[in-house]
């Protein structure tokens, strides 16, 4: 029975030892997995940088470019309201001239027309 027991402590003992050979080259494994994945990180990290400089740059001009768009609009509003206040004004006025001076035109046009044709009729009986 020594012998059984000898023979399961070396079995048991190999067994262990192959189980810690496993895991160092496991660990290995891991650690040169682990090294490439830093390494790409720095690379994606020092590509990224610059993207993120120009993407700032980008991002302000943007921000300017807003700024004076919104700026041109006030100023196109602004004109625009000037324009209407201005045609309101022009039709205001076409509408006053016409009240003083419509009525006084077509009293002379009817005096004229009156007189046209008295001219006639006195015309026509000196003719006759």
């Amino acid at each position: 029975m020594d012998s059984v027991l000898m023979v399961v402590a070396m079995v048991a003992i190999l067994s262990f030892t192959a189980l810690c050979i496993y895991l160092i080259m496991l660990t290995v494994r891991v650690r040169d997995f682990l090294v490439t994945v830093e390494k790409d990180l720095k690379e994606v990290t020092a590509r990224s940088l610059p993207v993120l400089e120009n993407l700032e740059v980008v991002t302000s001009r943007v921000k300017g470019i807003t700024e004076s768009l919104d700026d041109q609009m006030t100023a196109v509003r602004d004109s625009v309201t000037s324009v209407k206040t201005i045609a309101d004004n022009i039709v205001e006025f076409e509408r006053r001239v016409q009240e003083r001076v419509e009525g006084p035109i077509l009293e002379t046009l009817g005096y004229v027309a009156a007189i046209v044709k008295g001219l006639r009729t006195f015309v026509q009986h000196i003719r006759s």
